[in-house]
């Protein structure tokens, strides 16, 4: 499994990590995800990174859900009937943790991850206790469900008990001196390393665990407040780097049935904690827990996720009241669900002009195509007198791809009769443009349509027209973030190869291996109205190349084909089906669309020959294009 960079530049200026619960508050737009985490339920979000669930765990904070404004706001705090315990994660504080385990040997190594843990559990559980007293936003809309009178006295008696019970040195008898106190734990546990033996808080910690940690604050806060009705979320994010051992409690936590907490769990796609999540007697999905995946398969949800986040980042500017469309126009490839009620008239009054100018063109360029609307009883000229069951099945299925190959080939023909490509500086501006586009593209990722749709208004403001953002503009922009995002995957490290091994990819190789691929398909000598677009990872292919496939899902450079059949976390890619990210496309020259799959030993053969000794690189990126790391907004 590869070793992501401590934090992300690519649209690092969306991530929720670095900003506080206010901040949280006023960035937030919530999606049908949203409504499905506030249940009075056990959650496990599922999302590669950038996908929000770090921003959605935070809005179940006291003071996020006190800052957040508008009717939504006072819906969610009507339904939400805890308070939030946030307990970030960071690869930074992991690296860290891990350096110093190492030094206590084998035996004490994973003790010591989870003493350091619980100590920041317990933090986040006092910052939670502080949101709901002292630490308010400045305009704040909480009412009783996020605000609770605790008077100086009563916070005396409940700090004090609370460090007497965990041994801790009080300097100050309030809820800020707790988090100090914690603090300095923290610092005696880095002492153990230097002394190589269990210091005195290690042996204390060690007789703890999360969930009695949890009902021990619980108990005393409701004793101190006589607020017995109070319940907690407890929320975990990127748990795939938290101690093995917190892993486990937390998916056994998933089957308590204590009623003052609830758990809402963040993890990657893939990791080595899903084979604790689906083995044998663990929590099931639907029964001890909801299931959330952070990725849309469908369009028309996506792209109503998509207009809130454009109105939000409108907001304040001379595009405020505009709709999108406006601003980028319509996509010629991209149908958009939202237009569905038009219907065959409006499809037909497409035909009229641009698409029959698409079919006509390509018809006598490619005689592959000419070939394909003959023997499906198609004539180009006459788009508009195709039977409906026709226009559905043949013309309607490939008109995006048609215009996708239309843009791409010129009227010229090789020795064998193959239209020749063009020779383009950067992809063709009427593929790749249009709001459609622009949510494609994107996949509905918050933290990439956000730092995509602030340039382009960005761009829109600055313009001397003030008209709309030309196709190229918007192409340009989609063109740019995909290579940035390829620079960022190009400059993660990746498990150091095997002895041995006499050929090396990495896994900015392997996007590059599969995005060729499927160019060939859809640009090769012969049209296809279902070209290759996805790959199945089967037996056949290296276990190497398993782990790239894993750690590509995890970052979102990949995602699920079709999930309606598998697990939403996996601990193997084999026998699963993904695609490219559409970001990528135009940087590969790929149609924003669905495709048939084939398997990907089939795929690296052909294209890198036998893979008998594939193996990783121990750091991927030194010397390839774009090894330099990029940030969107740098």
């Amino acid at each position: 499994m590869t070793r992501e960079t401590a934090s992300s530049p690519f649209f690092g200026a969306y991530n929720a990590r670095h900003i506080n619960p206010e901040e949280v508050a006023r960035q937030f737009v919530p999606s049908g995800k949203f409504w499905e985490l506030i249940a009075l339920r056990n959650s496990l979000l599922i999302g590669p990174r950038g996908s929000g669930k770090t921003h959605l765990l935070k809005m179940l904070q006291p003071k996020a859900l006190a800052a957040w404004q508008g009717e939504e706001a006072d819906r969610a705090r009507v339904n939400i009937d805890y308070w939030g315990v946030f307990t970030p994660a960071d690869v930074n504080w992991k690296v860290q943790v891990d350096q110093k385990a190492e030094s206590l040997g084998e035996e004490s190594d994973g003790k010591f991850s989870k003493a350091v843990f619980l100590s920041h559990f317990r933090e986040a559980f006092v910052a939670c206790i502080l949101q709901l007293t002292r630490d308010r936003p400045r305009v704040d809309n909480g009412e009783a469900s996020t605000r609770v009178e605790l008077s100086k006295e009563k916070e005396i008696a409940l700090c004090i008990a609370l460090a007497k019970s965990w041994g801790l040195s009080l300097g100050v008898p309030s809820l800020d001196g707790l988090k100090v106190s914690l603090v300095e734990e923290l610092n005696q546990l880095g002492e153990t390393k230097l002394q190589k033996q269990l210091s005195p808080y290690m042996v204390r910690l060690l007789g703890m665990n999360l969930l009695g940690v949890a009902r021990e604050i619980a108990e005393q806060f409701i004793a101190i407040t006589g607020l017995y009705s109070a319940r907690w979320a407890l929320c975990f994010d990127e748990l795939e780097i938290a101690p093995q051992a917190i892993q486990q409690d937390l998916f056994r936590y998933l089957r308590s049935t204590d009623q003052r907490f609830i758990f809402k769990l963040a993890i990657s796609p893939s990791n080595d904690a899903s084979s604790l999540l689906n083995s044998e007697g663990a929590a099931s999905a639907g029964n001890d827990y909801d299931a959330i995946p952070l990725w849309f398969t469908d369009q028309r949800e996506r792209e109503q996720f998509c207009l809130r986040l454009w109105d939000k980042h409108s907001a304040g500017t001379d595009a405020k009241h505009l709709p999108p469309y406006v601003l980028l126009q319509r996509s010629r490839f991209q149908y958009s669900n939202q237009e569905s009620s038009h219907g065959r008239r409006r499809y037909q009054g497409q035909m009229a002009g641009s698409w029959r100018s698409d079919f006509l063109e390509l018809e006598k360029k490619d005689p592959s195509f000419a070939e394909y609307l003959r023997r499906n009883g198609v004539k180009a000229a006459s788009l508009d007198a195709t039977p409906r069951e026709k226009m559905n099945s043949v013309v309607r299925k490939v008109a995006p791809l048609v215009g996708f190959r239309n843009a791409y080939l010129t009227s010229s023909r090789d020795s064998s009769g193959v239209p020749i490509r063009k020779s383009l500086k950067r992809a063709p501006p009427d593929v790749f443009s249009g709001w459609e586009a622009i949510c494609t593209a994107t996949e509905g990722n918050p933290r990439w349509f956000s730092g995509i749709a602030s340039r382009l208004l960005l761009r829109w403001r600055l313009s001397p027209s003030g008209k709309e953002l030309t196709r190229e503009q918007q192409t340009q922009e989609l063109e740019t973030s995909a290579k940035k995002f390829l620079a960022w995957i190009n400059a993660i490290p990746v498990d150091k190869a095997d002895e041995g091994a006499v050929q090396l990819i990495s896994l900015y190789d392997l996007i590059k291996t599969l995005a060729k691929h499927f160019e060939q398909g859809a640009l090769g000598r012969i049209f296809t109205a279902d070209p290759v677009l996805a790959f199945t990872v089967d037996e056949g292919t290296p276990e190497p190349i398993q782990r790239l496939v894993m750690a590509a899902l995890n970052i979102g450079a990949i995602v699920i084909f079709n999930d309606e059949d598998v697990n939403f976390t996996v601990a193997s890619p084999v026998g699963r089906t993904f695609r490219l990210v559409h970001l990528l496309a135009p940087h590969f020259n790929l149609p924003m669309r669905r495709g048939k799959a084939r398997s990907l030993s089939k795929i690296l053969a052909k294209q890198l020959g036998p893979l008998e000794h594939f193996a990783l690189p121990a750091q991927a990126g030194d010397s390839r294009e774009g090894s330099q790391q990029l940030g969107l907004f740098t």
